[in-house]
């Protein structure tokens, strides 16, 4: 059940109750929604407090609205942490150290849980990843692949620290880190004439983590953050 609401901003203290029962597991991706009329009896409202609470929540990317079938938790929630953190970005007129930053002292962090928790199966998905980043490399449209690419192997180093907290920060900062992480890896390769430069320090943190060495694998996490954040700032 939900609680009843007397205050002012009704809509804001529906949002609430509502992520509420999203963050203790009550609601989860796909689920559908009691009706507007059932959580206006529920919580005491008005439905017009309740379509208002819907509306922004289907703004946010939390709640889908399917027509004829009612009001449903959106089974990619997770994914609309994305965009309030870049509109947050640019109106506050983010740098990219600000960027950077963030994503230092997540790679660090999750880097050393990952070295402790790596299955075999995940190592080898990480081989895969590194496999693939090493046939591409004479790719002649190879940048855009090895972007992707490059993050795909650092989101997986965010699964594989099996905390989901950490897996969606990491989602939110990856569409903010993409263009950092495109215009580095160009600096790096003109600066070395050598994409195995990048190639080679994923490979060390690869090596690390397999070996389940958290102190290895957050030094060479470091080196290759370093590296980016070095070249990113050479304008």
């Amino acid at each position: 059940m939900f609680n009843n609401i007397t205050s002012k901003k009704v809509y804001e203290q529906v949002i609430e109750q509502i992520q509420e029962k999203i963050f203790y597991g009550e609601f989860k991706n796909g689920d559908k929604l009691p009706s507007e009329r059932e959580l206006s009896e529920q919580m005491g409202v008005s439905r017009t407090s309740i379509r208002e609470a819907l509306r922004v929540l289907e703004t946010m990317g939390v709640v889908e609205s399917r027509q004829g079938e009612g009001n449903f938790i959106c089974s990619n929630v997770n994914k609309s942490l994305i965009e309030p953190l870049s509109l947050i970005f640019k109106l506050n007129n983010g740098s990219w150290e600000d960027v950077i930053e963030l994503r230092q002292a997540l790679e660090l962090e999750t880097v050393k849980f990952a070295s402790k928790r790596v299955t075999k199966e995940e190592a080898d998905e990480m081989k895969f990843i590194i496999n693939k980043m090493e046939e591409e490399i004479n790719n002649q449209n190879r940048n855009e692949i090895l972007v992707n690419l490059d993050q795909k192997f650092h989101n997986k180093i965010a699964s594989i620290s099996k905390n989901y907290l950490i897996e969606c920060l990491f989602l939110t900062s990856s569409n903010l880190f993409e263009e950092f992480i495109d215009d580095a890896r160009r600096k790096i390769v003109n600066k070395y004439s050598d994409e195995r430069v990048l190639l080679n320090q994923h490979k060390e943190i690869y090596n690390a983590i397999i070996s389940n060495d958290s102190n290895l694998a957050y030094k060479k996490m470091e080196e290759h953050m370093n590296l980016i954040k070095e070249n990113y700032k050479e304008k």
